[in-house]
């Protein structure tokens, strides 16, 4: 596992107060050159006044969350090892960026230099108030749980339609849930669990499930589910708790590995099941 921390040159990219692109491109060519054309060409759909330079003006108006932030990753990445080798029996390979991006995501489970990584992205973490060790540890953990599924499936996947996309985000969604929880130690835990937010999509599972396969089956987008931006009933992510709940069901009968080769068909069959 490599570490590489970048927070001590973030400060590079303003000065008089102002952010600057081209501080900002020579401060990542530093950290790698592939970072810079995959960051910039993620963000190339996002309006730059108005989506991006407001959230990383924030993040250097906020100095102490962006220490804060900064101080949580420190703790996640201290027991990661021994974590990853508790749950999945094989020491991590894997990058982990703490960098500022260009609001690519507060996580983002990828590769750099031909090699699987996470990039935990300082101005999108600080806009979420996702500062605390608590919130760092889950969204660390989410990513690497992607980054597991990902290097581990071996069997081929169509993702062509509508309905084949959102089974299939479901299913990695809850993958990488499912993983993160084991690495966090608690089945039940949830960063969103807020207000209660958990309480609540227990009491509708049925109703969510349902909701998810109507919206499959008519083709419809189901977007209302995933991202804080979005809203299913007025509960944000409720996707990420649905394809955990669908995941737990198919663990009683599948080991780790096989969970995550798991056919879309089988997906379909289980979400059905929850009905």
């Amino acid at each position: 596992m490599r570490i590489i921390d970048s927070y001590q040159d973030m400060a590079d990219t303003f000065s008089n107060g102002s952010f600057h692109m081209q501080k900002w491109e020579q401060y990542a060519i530093r950290i790698s050159r592939s970072l810079v054309e995959k960051v910039k060409l993620d963000s190339s759909g996002y309006r730059y006044d108005t989506e991006i330079l407001p959230v990383i003006t924030h993040l250097f108006e906020n100095p102490q969350k962006a220490e804060q932030a900064h101080h949580s990753f420190l703790q996640a990445v201290e027991q990661l090892p021994q974590k990853v080798l508790e749950v999945f029996g094989e020491e991590p390979d894997f990058s982990i960026y703490f960098y500022l991006g260009l609001c690519n995501g507060a996580g983002w489970a990828t590769n750099i230099d031909g090699q699987l990584a996470i990039l935990l992205g300082i101005e999108k973490i600080v806009e979420l108030d996702w500062c605390d060790e608590q919130s760092m540890a889950s969204l660390l953990y989410h990513e690497l749980g992607h980054l597991w599924h990902y290097s581990n499936r071996t069997v081929a996947t169509e993702l062509k339609t509508v309905k084949q996309k959102a089974l299939w985000q479901l299913y990695s969604e809850g993958m990488a849930t499912y993983c993160g929880q084991l690495l966090y130690g608690d089945l039940n835990f949830y960063h969103q669990d807020q207000d209660g937010w958990l309480q609540w999509c227990q009491s509708n599972r049925n109703r969510l499930a349902q909701a998810y396969l109507r919206s499959i089956d008519a083709g419809e987008n189901t977007k209302a589910f995933f991202g804080d931006w979005n809203q299913w009933e007025g509960k944000s992510d409720t996707g990420y708790f649905l394809g955990a709940e669908l995941v737990y069901g198919l663990a009683e009968d599948h080991t780790l590995r096989e969970l995550a080769n798991l056919t879309l068909m089988e997906v379909e069959k289980k979400l059905n099941a929850m009905v």
